[in-house]
């Protein structure tokens, strides 16, 4: 082992150790990871072995294919039991609500959908206008976005309001919104749809409101399936998992 090499002998037994067990744990062989990693199986037996320097883009393959964050691989604590997990990810947390808190001022990224909130906001160049009432959010321009999100394992349709009535309507009516698609807590799709390509829920809301003697209606939804196809697409993610900025025109 040459010099250079000794000098990173820590962090190699290091990345070795991580990949050994995060790899049994997944219940796969070197050759199955080596599939599922695109690269050759010796190569993964010099990793586990510590006896080959590896390149970040190699060591991003590898935690792609264990379904691990890179940082997994570099971790010098035990990450063997949830507590150990949960000790490791907690510094990044810390700085996730650190990022929400500095740019848009959200408090609590586990409350009200705050830390995908934060996403969507970051991704689109939106900001956060604070308070239940009024818009969601608003653009360099001053202009304002209603903001709706799913999760499409869970439902199909997106929420509104649960008390639709003529006064809501007409504030809707006046801004374009913005709609996120997570599977889970991964953002996968947002879309734009101006007050033209929502109204013929708007009137289909409001005639309700009047055959219904005023009655306000309680949180309609707006279809997943209208919004992937009228809707402008303006972010999908890729397999990287990393989040790039989108154009709101």
């Amino acid at each position: 082992m040459s010099d250079a090499n000794e000098d990173i002998l820590p962090l190699l037994t290091t990345i070795a150790k991580n990949v050994l067990y995060y790899r049994k744990k997944k219940g796969f062989t070197q050759e199955d990871l080596a599939n599922e990693a695109d690269i050759d199986r010796t190569y993964i037996g010099y990793i586990e072995n510590a006896r080959h320097n590896v390149t970040l883009g190699m060591l991003q393959k590898i935690a792609t294919a264990l379904e691990i964050p890179i940082q997994f691989l570099l971790s010098t604590n035990e990450l063997n039991t949830p507590i150990e997990r949960l000790n490791h990810l907690i510094p990044f947390i810390r700085e996730y609500q650190k990022l929400a808190t500095e740019t848009n001022n959200i408090n609590d990224i586990f409350q009200d959908n705050g830390g995908k909130l934060l996403q969507v906001l970051l991704v689109t160049g939106l900001e956060d206008l604070p308070g239940r009432e009024g818009n969601d959010a608003v653009d360099k321009y001053g202009n304002e976005y209603e903001l709706k999100s799913l999760n499409v394992l869970l439902t199909k349709g997106f929420s509104t309001h649960h008390h639709m009535n003529p006064t809501i309507i007409a504030k809707y009516r006046l801004v374009d919104w913005i709609f996120a698609v997570y599977e889970g807590v991964e953002l996968k799709e947002i879309y734009k749809l101006t007050p033209s390509d929502l109204e013929p829920y708007y009137s289909t809301w409001q005639q309700k409101w009047y055959d219904t003697g005023g009655k306000d209606i309680n949180n309609p939804k707006i279809p997943l399936k209208y919004v992937r196809s009228i809707g402008k697409l303006l972010y999908k993610a890729d397999e990287t998992g990393v989040f790039k900025k989108a154009e709101l025109e």
